[in-house]
């Protein structure tokens, strides 16, 4: 709601989530959100989850077929990780630790 406050009213928010069909209906069964908001959200899949999704699924919600998500796959996230994952051996604590 906070979000919505900030930004025009015309103005949409595109949602990318691995499960972002499924949090559709959540948030319209249980009524997590006001329609007025959801109405403003734009719901897709990502591109590499898409695929693991049933073909009705995969055509309202891969966000190569919905408007306003251009190019975006989604997968950003992943990529960020799996770029520092070299980083993990030399940032993990080592030594003795004392547990209560």
């Amino acid at each position: 709601d906070q979000l919505f406050k900030h930004i025009p009213p015309p103005m949409t928010i595109g949602l990318l989530y691995d499960i972002g069909c499924q949090l559709k209906r959540s948030c319209c069964k249980w009524k997590f959100m006001d329609e007025s908001i959801l109405s403003r959200i734009s719901f897709a899949v990502a591109v590499f989850h898409a695929y693991g999704y049933q073909w009705p699924c995969q055509i309202v919600y891969h966000p190569r077929k919905r408007e306003g998500f251009g190019l975006s796959d989604g997968e950003g996230c992943e990529r960020l990780w799996s770029f520092l994952k070299p980083l993990i051996p030399s940032l993990r604590v080592s030594g003795v630790r004392i547990l209560y």
